[in-house]
């Protein structure tokens, strides 16, 4: 036996992000809001993997390049920025893993979250965005206070 390491694996959300600039659709960062573009395209984990190895679909965030490698890098977004993200955060999640029509990606997205998140159920198939969000936001604070990353604010 041996142990399997976590890949950290960005390639899904990426080609989302990509197919969507490419059919003329915008993609902002979570972030910052900025309009990006696929030179300025990076995606985030918005909880780090530096601190916790993750690449749940939740946790894949569209950001500007520079905002991603030189300002948040491998820190946890501060309370008041996630609370600044929310509306992108949500809108991202809607058009990128929960749009009408796709069936695997939903479920993928709500497993995930019911699976690494505190307290996030999904009676009918798919959680509530706002609750998966709050987890995110316990799961940031449980990270700052037991293993204390350090927070970035925008």
């Amino acid at each position: 036996m041996t142990w399997a390491d976590p890949v950290r694996d960005v390639s899904l959300p990426r080609t989302i992000a990509l197919r969507a600039l490419g059919d003329g659709r915008p993609v902002h960062c979570v972030w910052t809001g900025r309009l990006l573009d696929p030179a300025t395209l990076d995606i985030d984990h918005c909880l780090p993997w530096a601190a916790w190895p993750c690449s749940d679909l939740w946790n894949l965030l569209p950001a500007h390049r520079r905002v991603n490698q030189h300002l948040k890098r491998d820190r946890l977004p501060s309370a008041a920025a996630l609370q600044q993200a929310h509306d992108g955060v949500l809108d991202w999640w809607r058009a990128a893993y929960l749009a009408p029509g796709n069936v695997a990606l939903p479920r993928r997205f709500s497993d995930e979250a019911r699976a690494s998140l505190p307290a996030v159920e999904a009676p009918n198939g798919v959680p509530d965005l706002g609750e998966v969000y709050a987890a995110v936001g316990l799961q940031r604070l449980r990270l700052h206070q037991d293993q204390q990353v350090p927070e970035w604010t925008a």
